[in-house]
């Protein structure tokens, strides 16, 4: 075979679209989670208790998890919050582990309550308030490294399963064709796509041969082991707006509604760095990157209550319906290879496709939906304790369109793989003079039957409270803890490395009643 060196260019990109039954790269569980979940996120006070406001309401993150939260405001009310996010990961890979921390700040919750009352007393309703409220529900910001000697398989495995009963005399090129062109092709033809895609980025990089005479593809790569190092870059972040309608019934009932309309932006970086072939190995080197961009947006609707029994206890309960995403996904690849020919010659071959966007055909995700009953006791004035429990069935999730033969298959995936879900979020504050302070701590049971894929995330959470009458400035500090698996890639080089999270928010907020 000869070497093709492909230059890297700076043309404007091109697009590709992917007829919807050909395997989507981005597709799969993860992403789908990704979407589906969120984080205990939202102001400082909110967080401090681990989010446990479900029967309390007066507080502008509540919104979010019970619609009736915006009418227990007495007074008009402004608040917006930063945060700084901390992850600390720490990766394990056939024995090798590898820790990495990352840090991001920035504004995190913007928002206001609008009350307007009722001075005639004879009247049931009480008052009606009007709310906004956006914050972030998940950032993720956060970079991931594997490192490890892996003895079962290399970057090869992954170009060569997906050569498998491939055609492989259409690898090569014709006279006046490029890499690019090809590449093109195979995803713009009704037949081929994405797999055709990767078997032909393998034998254009040197990775397999392909022997038309007996038909069959042999690897370039002779290991007895290989060193990776993969790294997993993740950048941005899930914003929900509610819009809410609320009112007090009497003295005892507070009753809402929101629409919620979320936002999201996701880019997933993945690359692999190979090395360490056998001295007689053809293949030297492989650097592989996969680049996916998804974004889109979506809706949903909330009900929520807050019932007053005595003037100590209280009772919440809110129904949050799916939210229905409408999502893009574009996706593109970069491959370098170093190599030496029967000659002893060496080539460095560049395959740069980052201005070649696949681009996917639209699809949807509908997350599940959420039931939620909250209880809460009041010690007058100077104290309070509250307890949140959450039901989601994550077996509800579905991808669509329905008549896709791939989303079909996930959505098998996702009735076998995943389960209901329980939450449980408790938590208090105690005041004293103008000072609160406040604790909480959370358990979510993980999605996934098979808990070593994903496993339970739990942690606690403090802060302090700080009342200048018309304002109040708040402090909290949130952690979370987590096991996870990350499988390298969907076929071949499956491998997967443990990876155990830490994740810390700081949060600052400022609330002012106008």
């Amino acid at each position: 075979m000869t070497n093709t060196l492909i230059m890297k260019t700076h043309l404007l990109p091109f697009f590709i679209t992917f007829l919807s039954f050909f395997t989507l790269p981005a597709q799969n569980l993860d992403l789908v989670h990704v979407i589906s979940q969120k984080n205990i996120s939202g102001n400082a006070r909110f967080e401090a208790m681990s989010g446990a406001f479900g029967a309390l309401g007066g507080n502008l993150s509540a919104i979010h998890i019970n619609p009736a939260a915006s009418a227990v405001f007495n007074t008009n009310q402004f608040g917006l919050s930063t945060s700084t996010q901390s992850i600390a990961n720490n990766t394990s890979y056939f024995g090798t582990s590898t820790p990495t921390e990352n840090r991001n700040s920035g504004l995190n919750q913007i928002g206001g309550v609008l009350i307007l009352k009722n001075n005639n007393t004879d009247l049931a309703w009480k008052k009606i308030a009007f709310g906004f409220n956006a914050q972030m529900q998940s950032s993720y910001n956060n970079s991931i490294q594997i490192n490890g000697t892996n003895s079962e398989n290399g970057l090869d495995t992954y170009f060569l399963d997906y050569a498998a009963g491939k055609n492989g005399g259409l690898f090569g090129l014709n006279d006046g064709e490029t890499v690019r062109d090809v590449y093109q092709f195979f995803g713009e033809s009704a037949g081929y796509g994405f797999e055709y895609q990767q078997a032909f980025l393998g034998y254009q990089g040197y990775i397999f041969d392909y022997f038309d005479d007996d038909g069959i593809f042999v690897s370039n790569a002779i290991y007895s082991s290989v060193k990776h190092n993969h790294k997993i870059h993740t950048s941005g972040d899930k914003w929900d707006m509610a819009f809410t309608i609320s009112g007090q019934y009497n003295d005892w009932l507070y009753l809402g509604a929101n629409m919620n309309i979320s936002g999201i932006e996701y880019r997933q970086i993945i690359s692999t760095t190979e090395s360490g072939y056998d001295s007689d190995s053809p293949m030297r080197e492989i650097f592989f990157q996969n680049d996916l961009y998804t974004y889109g947006g979506g809706v949903s609707l909330q009900f929520g209550a807050i019932a007053k029994p005595n003037k100590n206890f209280r009772l919440g309960a809110s129904y949050k319906s799916p939210t229905w995403y409408s999502l893009k996904d574009e996706f593109s690849q970069f491959l370098e290879t170093q190599s030496n020919d029967a000659d002893g010659n060496s080539f460095n071959d560049v395959i740069d496709l980052t201005s070649t966007v696949n681009v996917y055909e639209d699809y949807t995700i509908k997350t599940p939906s959420e039931l939620r009953g909250s209880l809460a006791y009041i010690f007058g004035k100077r104290a309070l304790i509250s307890f949140d429990y959450i039901l989601k069935n994550y077996q509800n999730t579905h991808i669509g369109p329905n008549d896709n033969d791939v989303f079909i298959a996930l959505n098998d995936e996702i009735d076998q793989s995943w389960t209901s879900v329980s939450s449980y979020r408790i938590g208090g504050e105690f005041r004293q003079g103008g000072v609160s302070f406040r604790a909480g701590y959370h358990h979510e049971e993980s999605p996934y039957r098979n808990t070593s894929i994903l496993g339970d995330r739990s942690g606690y959470s403090f802060g302090i409270g700080l009342n200048f009458r018309s304002s109040v400035i708040n402090l909290s500090v949130l952690n979370s803890e987590q096991r996870r698996s990350h499988q390298l890639y969907d076929t071949g080089l499956s491998d997967l490395a443990e990876n155990d999270i830490d994740f810390k928010h700081f949060t600052l907020s400022w609330n002012f009643n106008f």
